[in-house]
């Protein structure tokens, strides 16, 4: 059986191998501010099956250097396999109004190099829809999702994928849109959990390989 956790972030090497050599074959490993970003090409210089994603969480955009905008653009010309992500929005957290700005940043930048995102929503659905409304050619994952149909509904508009750590909303995704994820050292803690959460869910392996496939190459 092959797996993929579809969000996570840094950890040591021997967690990805250990999750490795248990069937997780791929990776898509996630970062919080831009000193992550070479870290995690690094990582996947080490470590089969790591797709580097390159962003800006919004927990931590009042930290951001003035030049983070110029930064993550030219890391996407220098690694043009680098996705975007972490990136979106927490009307939970402080600094909302720059949240926003920076998340708008984030899918220009990804809009013109053609990036896929990976977004973390939490209580701030509309005023996503009003944003990456306009920009309908950038593909999203929204990671961690918990939202419910009608938001599913919305998001299917955007061609939208959606990974889970638990089974509570999979009965409102689509079958060819779902992916499953541990956001480890956060959710699950170990991406070596994978293969017990298809399990626990009585997803069908395959299938989801297909939707691993779909999103990534899907342009």
């Amino acid at each position: 059986m092959i797996y993929c956790d579809a969000h996570c972030h840094l950890m040591p090497d021997d967690v990805f191998l250990n999750a490795h050599n248990l069937g997780v074959k791929t990776f898509f490993v996630n970062s919080t501010t831009p000193d992550d970003w070479l870290r995690i090409v690094d990582l996947g210089r080490r470590v089969l099956g790591v797709h580097v994603c390159a962003g800006v969480h919004p927990w931590f955009v009042d930290a951001l250097p003035p030049d983070w905008n110029r930064r993550l653009e030219r890391f996407l010309t220098d690694y043009p396999d680098a996705m975007i992500g972490e990136i979106g929005l927490d009307t939970t957290r402080p600094f909302y109004p720059l949240q926003k700005r920076v998340f708008q940043i984030c899918l220009d930048i990804a809009s013109r190099y053609r990036r896929k995102v990976h977004i973390h929503c939490v209580k701030a659905w509309d005023d996503l829809f009003e944003i990456l409304g306009q920009y309908r050619d950038v593909q999203p994952l929204f990671h961690r999702f918990s939202g419910d149909e009608v938001i599913v509904q919305k998001l299917r508009l955007f061609n939208a994928y959606f990974s889970v750590t638990n089974g509570r909303v999979i009965n409102v995704i689509p079958d060819n849109r779902l992916l499953v994820e541990t956001d480890a050292p956060d959710g699950l803690k170990d991406p070596a959990r994978i293969p017990e959460l298809v399990r626990s869910l009585h997803l069908d392996v395959n299938y989801l390989q297909q939707n691993l496939e779909l999103f990534l190459y899907d342009v």
